[in-house]
């Protein structure tokens, strides 16, 4: 699974995409922008049936797709794991649950 920012004219969007055996999932919203330089929490969840994304909470978009949990592996944060397209900005909590959350449970964004 990977959360990035797509940044365009000084606003960005979310890219969340999701890949295993059999099945690659990628949603981006490019009309759903939001300016950069203030915090936003981003978040993806998948519910045993659809991948979903949220900025602040707000669904951005969702897609049925298989799932296959992964076994041991690895992880990155700030970087994709190939190691290029560095973030240049700051991560202020990471959090990963065995279940799907509703949105109203996500973290608030910082002020």
């Amino acid at each position: 699974m990977l959360l990035e920012i797509r940044i365009v004219e000084g606003s960005w969007y979310l890219d969340a995409f999701m890949v295993g055996a059999g099945y690659r999932a990628t949603m981006m919203a490019p009309g759903k922008r939001f300016p950069t330089g203030r915090w936003y929490h981003a978040a993806a969840t998948y519910d045993g049936q659809l991948f979903r994304s949220f900025v602040n909470g707000e669904l951005q978009m969702e897609m049925a797709t298989p799932f296959t949990p992964q076994g041991p592996g690895h992880a990155s944060v700030g970087a994709r794991m190939n190691r290029v397209s560095h973030f240049k900005g700051a991560i202020h909590q990471a959090r990963f649950t065995h279940e799907a959350l509703p949105a109203k449970a996500f973290s608030q964004p910082l002020p």
